[in-house]
């Protein structure tokens, strides 16, 4: 073979798009359900959500001396920071709260308000605490220093290493027929969070340097791709042999991945007219799938051409073509076997004291979820729901519920989102009517919501039940009673009867002297009373 003819065969793509975006829709229809979930949980935890088209804008506000500084707008952490200091946004009217709320009013297509992304839900928390128990004496300077140093933390231990675990989920996913939601964890797994938090965080800086000479960004993006897919698949590897195989890899792909990516236009004006929905439910599965599919048909066809090919060493993602039932658990590599992580079985039998500890662990996380919600908001702390302590039965409830009710239904995660979507939805509406009729007063209200219920349940909130139930099928409990399966029977037995027993004090006070307020609950006589003065009025002008 002459110099041309080599010249010729190193500009041949490895594959051809027509076959990607075949295998892909295969794959996406294999695993549907499972694939919408893991895309959910992940741009949840990498986004703080679905950041899907709406004209909500975020409203991040910082306190002090009295005096309340507002950032909004959808800007970088850098944007934020010069405008705060510039005096750009500083506002102390509280107009700009009433015209964002946007946790009160709610479109289809986003299931988690934009205002729950990272940045303004930590300025939320960090101002609650700063006007609770400082005053709002804290200086903007140690507010701004402190919300860096935890979306630092947050995005290389938590956003940025969760792409890692759901890459291997995706590249698993084509081969194996069973591949449970966990697989998302597969960094944490294998224990190696902070070599693979360096690794991917040096990938951040470098892109971003090169983005300044804009050409070189566009051949670094593409150069860099492989890398979250290689330590996917040996999250041993060095930095150094992380980006030299990844750039081997890459080599004549690059235009031809390009081409792949813009192959997908279509799906993003799409996106536009379906409010994002179409994204959701298809697009962004697909996509996965997609590069998926295309890391391994690279590394398949270059694999012995390449220098240090033997670090492309797990050969369980791709030596057979015939679909198997799920990856071996003991030959994924690194694996600590004494880790909770290490096998999560959604289909175990759980004993009395989990479902106990269940209800409150999920109870105590509903509560923390609708605080910070408020927080994100308005920036005040309020103690949501009827009770007083840190719980909401209505979370324990819907949990235990599915994990009981729905257990026959666990290898159907299809059928299971439906049920739990119905079963959620039954519970939220009964006990919004109980407490309207029985208590006079609302604690929530979807009214303005697209196909809302009487403003006691909604579809958007409802689709988000279902997910979340098939979160806490496959992945929380299971996690969970791995954990608890660590404390003694005695001590479980003890937090048990503890936790019931403060459980039902605050039950029974609450029933007759129920937590309201401004931020919890609206009185339903207040609201007729005053629209029978408003008829009163019209009758005698008239």
């Amino acid at each position: 073979m002459n110099k041309s003819e080599n010249i010729k065969e190193k500009k041949k793509s490895s594959f051809k798009r027509s076959i990607i975006k075949k295998n892909a829709r295969k794959n996406v229809k294999r695993h549907y359900i499972r694939n919408i979930l893991i895309i959910f949980i992940t741009s949840f935890i990498i986004n703080g959500g679905y950041l899907l088209n709406s004209d909500n804008i975020d409203v991040a506000e910082i306190t002090f001396q009295d005096t309340t500084y507002e950032i909004s707008g959808k800007k970088s952490n850098t944007e934020i920071i010069t405008d705060f200091f510039s005096g750009q946004n500083e506002d102390i009217t509280n107009e700009s709260k009433t015209k964002n709320n946007n946790y009160q009013k709610g479109v289809l297509n986003v299931f988690i308000n934009e205002t729950t992304r990272s940045g303004s839900l930590i300025f939320g928390i960090l101002n609650a605490f700063n006007q609770l128990y400082f005053h709002g004496r804290v200086s903007a300077f140690i507010t701004i220093l402190i919300f860096t140093v935890i979306s630092f933390t947050i995005f290389s231990l938590v956003q940025n290493i969760i792409v890692v675990g759901k890459n291997r989920y995706f590249i698993e996913q084509r081969k194996y027929s069973n591949v449970t939601v966990d697989r998302i964890l597969f960094p944490y797994k294998v224990k190696k969070t902070l070599h693979l938090s360096y690794i991917l965080f040096c990938k951040y800086i470098y892109q971003l340097f090169w983005n300044f000479t804009i050409v070189g960004g566009f051949i670094k993006h593409y150069e860099y791709f492989c890398i979250p897919y290689l330590l996917a698949e040996n999250p041993n590897l060095t930095k150094k042999e992380a980006f030299a195989l990844s750039k081997e890899l890459m080599k004549g792909e690059k235009w031809n991945t390009f081409k792949l990516d813009f192959s997908f236009l279509g799906w993003e004006i799409l996106e536009t007219f379906t409010l994002g929905l179409s994204s959701v439910f298809y697009f962004y599965s697909y996509k996965e799938c997609a590069y998926a599919e295309l890391y391994i048909c690279i590394r398949i066809a270059k694999k012995e051409s390449i220098p240090n090919s033997y670090l492309l060493s797990d050969t369980l993602l791709y030596i057979s073509d015939n679909m198997e039932e799920t990856c071996p658990e003991e030959l994924l590599p690194a694996t600590s076997k004494r880790s909770i992580l290490q096998k999560l079985d959604y289909k175990q039998n759980y004993d009395i004291m989990s479902y106990i500890l269940f209800f409150f662990t999920f109870a105590f996380v509903g509560w923390c979820w609708e605080v910070f919600l408020h927080l994100a908001n308005d920036g005040v702390f309020v103690n949501r729901g009827t009770m007083f302590g840190p719980w909401l039965p209505i979370y324990g409830a819907g949990g235990l519920l599915i994990l009981v009710l729905l257990k026959p239904f666990r290898d159907k995660p299809g059928i299971l989102f439906l049920l739990s979507f119905i079963l959620c939805g039954i519970v939220e509406y009964s006990t919004a009517w109980y407490l309207e009729t029985f208590k006079l007063m609302k604690w929530w209200d979807y009214t303005g919501y697209f196909l809302n219920i009487h403003g006691r349940t909604c579809l958007e909130v409802l689709i988000v039940f279902g997910l979340g139930g098939c979160a806490f099928t496959y992945l929380c409990a299971p996690l969970l009673n791995n954990i608890y399966k660590k404390f003694k029977p005695n001590i479980k037995r003890f937090a048990c009867i503890l936790l019931i027993m403060f459980f039902t004090i605050d039950l029974v006070y609450s029933k007759y002297h129920p937590n309201t307020g401004e931020g919890i609950s609206t009185p339903i006589v207040a609201k007729a009373i005053f629209s029978d003065n408003e008829k009163l009025e019209k009758n005698e002008t008239f």
